[in-house]
């Protein structure tokens, strides 16, 4: 069984030729096939994408030279509450250990 989970993050980007700044939302996969390898994808309005920080251009100038900010405080997806059951907790811990997600 492979594991998998999913976030959404927004981005900041500014273009450091005309100053524009705009935001994205970028909905990060990640894959573990269950022996420690692990694979991230992302994704930009349901469509595939390279990493936030690359190949990105200005909306207004076209420029190359933009700037990515990792808006990790605007997370746009809330943290769920916690589960009473803590015996699957502790599992989840080692489990994520082992894969060496945490």
């Amino acid at each position: 069984m492979h594991d998998a989970w999913s976030s959404r993050e927004v981005w900041t980007f500014e273009c450091l030729h005309c100053s524009t700044t705009w935001d994205e939302q970028i909905e990060i996969r990640h894959f573990g096939d269950g022996h420690g390898t692990e694979l991230v994808t992302y994704e930009r309005g349901g469509q595939p994408c390279t990493t936030p920080w690359s190949d990105r251009a200005c909306p207004k100038c076209q420029s190359q030279n933009v700037k990515a900010i990792a808006s990790r405080n605007r997370r746009v997806a809330a943290i769920p509450e916690a589960r009473p059951n803590t015996d699957t907790d502790v599992a989840l811990v080692y489990h994520l250990r082992r894969i060496h997600a945490w």
